[in-house]
């Protein structure tokens, strides 16, 4: 065999085991050195060797490999320039540093800026802004520090509701978004950033990652539907009139497909599957109003004689804004103060709260005077209120009632209840401290019994509430399966022959 013929084959080996080697993201050859050059530079060299000294045939081969090569190595070129982030630790000696990991986290893997902004001047997310959260943190719970309160809203974010916002938040520790501790930290680190100090002091994780296999076992998701079928319901179901959906064409803005119900603008879904569970998606279905995104749920309030309904913009501890439309279609918003908002007489005093009562004002039976307050907590027969600056827990069936009787005559009597209902023939009212007697037919002719008077915001969700009755249940289980689907990537176009009406 001829010297010329050896360079050859040994061109020819180096040059696919440089190949291999380089795929297979082997060290340096022949042992891992610094000073020795990588397999990339031992594969480029081989290249030329073998486009000198081999034939045609041979040439192309060895070009073709070289193309491979090349795609490879720029490939391996994009991780470098991503935003992805894989912690292994955190350098708590550069805390600044960290912070910039957890930036990386939040707008990544973590997918927290898909809901949040850190831009006042931004367009309102699905979930409070967090501009400045390193300070506002603080003040948000009475006794919790900054670090405290971030640390429960990233692992438990339904213990601190911030008003106006619903429990939409996932719990980022668990699949699908399976954080782990280090991410989750370092986004600490970067949310104490935003107004705040960073405090790398370490904790302790106020949860157990075991039981998330207990919970994904005991409540496995309703997957088995078909997620093309469920697209068709999607546009049958006229879905996709109110939500947008990348890939899926929408109706025109104001166009109604369905004259059962009005076309308002909706959440996104688009991403719907990428930072929430199936729990989520199958309740907003069945239950339209149990967790409505901020701005998008509609209220009617009353304040200072004038009736507001609309879409519920913002709230706050303070303040809501109200959208409105007139007759021709102007939008208008109006900034009510809480404060502001009218009582409204109170018959029944049970589920207070889920009926959208912020305060209470009450007269125990033994008491002269009425008590107001802000409703902290509720039971079946007790509800407690914020009473200046500390809280009473009143009887619901303790307390007095108070009646205003509109009279045949026309005259208007108020006071308290002291005997007697509109189911009995006479009523006896305290007013003024003197007992009137009311005859329940002769005199009569409108009446209002309140045991207590409150100032209600009640939210509610645009989607019709007898949605899931319209549909059947393998339409309800394919259209899950296609909300499952829905994690960012762009969708197909949505099937051509489509219906105006639900399917059934």
């Amino acid at each position: 065999m001829s010297r010329n013929t050896l360079i050859k084959i040994a061109s020819l080996i180096l040059m696919v085991v440089s190949f291999i080697a380089y795929i297979a993201g082997a060290s340096a050859f022949p042992i891992a050195s610094e000073n020795l050059l990588p397999w990339s530079v031992w594969f480029l060299l081989a290249v030329i060797v073998n486009i000198v000294l081999w034939s045609s045939v041979m040439r192309l081969l060895t070009f073709s490999l070289a193309v491979i090569w090349f795609y490879a190595f720029v490939a391996g070129l994009v991780p470098e320039s991503s935003t992805a982030v894989n912690l292994t630790e955190l350098d708590w000696s550069d805390p600044d540093a960290v912070a910039e990991q957890g930036a990386l986290v939040f707008n990544g893997k973590g997918q927290c800026s898909a809901c949040h902004t850190v831009d006042t001047t931004a367009p309102p997310g699905r979930c409070p802004d967090l501009t400045d959260i390193g300070t506002n943190a603080a003040t948000r719970v009475s006794g919790m520090d900054a670090k405290a309160y971030l640390i429960e809203s990233m692992y438990q974010p339904a213990n601190f509701l911030v008003p106006g916002y619903g429990k939409i938040m996932p719990e980022v520790w668990k699949p699908p978004i399976s954080l782990s501790k280090l991410e989750i930290e370092a986004v600490i680190a970067y949310l104490q950033s935003q107004g705040g100090e960073i405090d790398p002091t370490p904790f302790d994780e106020p949860i157990d990652r075991a039981d998330v296999g207990t919970t994904a076992e005991a409540l496995p998701p309703l997957l088995t539907g078909d997620a093309e079928l469920g697209k068709k319901v999607f546009v049958d179901a006229a879905c996709i009139s109110c939500h947008a959906v990348t890939g899926i064409e929408s109706p025109a803005a104001g166009e109604t497909t369905n004259e059962d119900f009005e076309v308002v603008t909706a959440p996104d879904l688009s991403e719907i599957a990428a930072f929430n569970d199936m729990r989520y998606l199958e309740e907003s279905i069945l239950v339209p109003g149990a967790q409505i995104v901020s701005g998008y749920g509609t209220v009617t309030v009353r304040a200072k004689g004038t009736t507001f309904q609309g879409t519920l913009v913002s709230q706050d501890e303070e303040k809501i804004v109200v959208r409105t439309k007139t007759a021709d279609g102007v939008e208008e918003e109006h900034t009510i103060l809480l404060s502001e908002l009218d009582d409204e007489p109170i018959d029944d005093l049970a589920n207070l709260k889920v009926k959208g009562y912020l305060t209470l004002t009450l007269t125990p039976m033994d008491a002269d005077t009425p008590v107001s307050g802000e409703i902290v907590s509720e039971t079946d027969g007790t509800v407690t209120l914020k009473v200046g600056e500390e809280n009473q827990t009143f009887s619901k069936t303790d307390v007095k009632s108070q009646m205003t009787i509109l009279t045949f005559d026309g005259d208007e009597i108020a006071g308290e209840v002291v005997s007697g209902t509109l189911k009995d023939d006479e009523i006896v009212l305290s007013v003024d401290g003197s007992e009137v007697v009311i005859d329940v037919a002769l005199d009569i002719e409108e009446a209002t019994l309140a045991r207590a008077l409150g100032k209600r915001l009640r939210v509610t969700s645009p989607m019709p509430e007898n949605f899931p009755i319209l549909l059947s249940v393998a339409d309800l289980t394919n259209l899950l399966s296609f909300l499952s689907t829905l994690t960012g990537a762009t969708a197909e176009a949505a099937p051509e022959e489509t219906g105006d009406m639900p399917a059934e």
